[in-house]
């Protein structure tokens, strides 16, 4: 019989995030709680194109929805949580936030009184110690947290570093990334569906690409990506998402001919994109300031780019280099020069796209991070 997981995680309110539960199922009787439908805009979508229960029939797991009672991310808790612990006896309780987050709280508090013999465990990603008044609130915070956690999941080597620091025992940290990618759908293009997406998209059947999707904002490093494409000439570059920055890439357009703006688009459409490009980039930029403390955390679109066979280049912020796994494809954040030199060097023929390709398939699968999960939590299961 397997054992049974209560896994909280509003991340998995996501249709495509879905498709790790399926991978978990294998391992658990699982119930997933996440939230209920929302009406707003993700990344300039409506949240309807990421989340909706089309993924029912094939569910191999129960998913209840709960609202969310909350402004933020971190400030949320589930109405409705307790009802669920009393439902039935778990074997593992896993809930996915910042350490600081209420719904971590409030689903440890109920686990103590509700569901005593379970594990509890949690996942984070913070990968960051905050500044000035925030550290010192938080860090007898990561202490509680620590000292009332049976197992830890962390989704990057800093976040590893961090919980340790604050009491983790090393035994009881896994560093396994958050969600894998789906290689049905993100896959090498040939030269003829190439052409036939880059039309699609609006984008030059024959010139160099490189591309980049998610947040325009500055510390993606979209200014430095746009500077470096200036000095290399002879490449076009691609711009797909939504955020702060939008208007001034706008106003940059105006001048460069080869810069293209592509509006965001629902999940499921966005390998048609990456499989568009020679070359994919995430030039991120840590910011250590109170308003924004961030470095990056994984950067899941790096792992979409690889499985898509696209030699994909990051910065050495945050997890990139450890994602990426590949030095050739790193160069110093904010560097718009060093960045153009690793391009220039994908140009020449220097491409890496088999090998990470092959790197995705080896770590970053729905199914090889489920059982990385997995065999983690069985091991404390049987300790």
């Amino acid at each position: 019989m397997k054992p049974g997981l209560l896994f909280i995680s509003h991340a998995c309110a996501a249709l495509e995030n879905r498709k790790k539960l399926q991978a978990l199922a294998a391992h658990f009787d699982l119930l997933c709680v996440t939230s209920t439908i929302e009406q707003r805009l993700v990344l300039g979508q409506p949240s309807s194109d990421f989340d909706n229960d089309s993924d029912a029939p094939r569910r191999n797991y129960r998913l209840i929805r709960l609202p969310r009672h909350g402004q933020t991310g971190t400030t949320f808790r589930y109405a409705g949580l307790a009802a669920v612990m009393r439902s039935r006896r778990f074997d593992v309780i896993l809930v996915e936030n910042e350490p600081w987050a209420v719904v971590c709280w409030q689903t440890r508090c109920w686990k103590a009184l509700l569901q005593r013999g379970a594990l509890f465990g949690e996942f984070t990603w913070e990968n960051v110690e905050r500044p000035g008044w925030k550290g010192v609130v938080l860090a007898p915070i990561y202490r509680a947290m620590t000292a009332t956690t049976d197992f830890i999941i962390a989704g990057n080597q800093a976040a590893a570093r961090l919980v340790q620091k604050h009491g983790a025992r090393s035994g009881a940290v896994l560093v396994a990334p958050q969600f894998g990618v789906d290689l049905a759908n993100h896959r090498p293009a040939s030269s003829a569906e190439r052409v036939a997406l880059r039309q699609a998209c609006g984008l030059p059947a024959d010139a160099f690409i490189v591309g980049y999707c998610g947040r325009l904002t500055e510390e993606k490093g979209l200014h430095e990506l746009l500077h470096a494409c200036e000095l290399l000439q002879d490449v076009h570059l691609a711009i797909l998402g939504s955020g702060r920055l939008e208007s001034w890439l706008r106003e940059q357009q105006q001048t460069r001919p080869w810069l293209h703006l592509l509006p965001p688009r629902p999940h499921f459409e966005i390998p048609g994109f990456l499989r568009c490009l020679d070359v994919f980039v995430l030039a991120s930029k840590p910011v250590h300031k109170m308003a924004l403390c961030w470095e990056e955390q994984f950067g899941h679109v790096l792992i979409e780019a690889m499985a898509c066979g696209v030699t994909t280049l990051g910065s050495n912020s945050g997890a990139i280099p450890e994602v990426i796994g590949h030095d050739a494809a790193i160069f110093p954040h904010g560097d718009a020069q060093a960045l153009a030199e690793c391009i220039l060097r994908a140009m020449s023929g220097t491409s890496m796209a088999q090998s990470q390709l092959e790197r995705t398939r080896t770590h970053y699968t729905h199914d090889v991070v489920a059982a990385a999960w997995a065999g983690f939590i069985h091991q404390k299961l049987a300790a």
